[in-house]
Parts: C-alpha cells; structure tokens; sequence
C-alpha cells in the first residue's frame, strides 16, 4: 500500500492546531530547516519534470506567516508531521446559514 495520511484539528482558547501526519519515508535531519525554503526538494526523484516546483511548503509557509502563526515539521524513518499553529484573536465563529 501507499502513504498514509492523516489529519487532526484542535482547538484551545487561543489558538488552533492544524496536523498532517504521514508514514512516508521521513525528511532527512540536515534537510529539515530548509523545507519551507523556496524550491526546496528533499526527495530528488521529484523532479519539476514531474510536476514538483519545490514551492508548495514554501506558500504554505508564507500563508500560515501572513496569519500570524507558526508552521513546523517533525520527521525520521516513517514519520512526519507538520503542525500548523494558528492565533483565534479576532476571529469570528461562521454563522450557519438554512440549506
């Protein structure tokens, strides 16, 4: 079988946690700090021939920054996961709307 993905959503009184957990091959340690980084490419199979740029951790990053809140990774042979960590402060809840 392939990968296997998984996602989690939590919320406190201040912040929200957005998790993606995979059982993928892991990021190397020394490759790690540079996922975020524009064309950054930890797997060198995933050619841009392949349809990899190198950039979506990078506009992940940007749009998770521009909201005032922090993205990281955690990995070794398995495992990884990313972490999205959002501020609630002025947000407001959505009002449901009749169907």
């Amino acid at each position: 079988p392939g990968t296997i993905v998984t996602t989690r959503l939590s919320t406190g009184p201040t912040h929200v946690v957005l998790q993606v957990i995979d059982n993928g091959p892991g990021i190397p340690a020394a490759l790690q700090s540079e996922v975020f980084e524009r064309f950054a490419r930890g797997d060198t199979s995933r050619s841009r021939q392949a349809g990899s740029t190198g950039l979506g951790l990078a506009i992940v990053s940007a749009v998770v920054k521009a909201h005032n809140g922090t993205i990281t990774v955690s990995s070794s042979p398995g495992y990884t996961e990313f972490a999205v960590r959002l501020p609630l402060d002025g947000w407001q809840p959505l009002e449901s709307s009749p169907r």
